[in-house]
């Protein structure tokens, strides 16, 4: 999972989602401005994604 983090900030994403399951895994990482969202399931990914802002 570090990998893929690590991808995803090199890439210039400013938000980063995952399972909730992987979030205690996860080592020090430098993230810059990049946000970690953890979901517990698909619904709550969705609202995520799609909530209006």
């Amino acid at each position: 999972m570090d990998k893929r983090i690590n991808t995803v900030v090199k890439l210039g994403y400013k938000k980063c989602i995952i399972p909730k399951s992987a979030e205690t895994s996860l080592s020090a990482l430098d993230l810059g401005d990049t946000e970690i969202v953890a979901c517990r399931n698909l619904k709550e990914m969705i609202n995520i994604v799609f909530r209006k802002r």
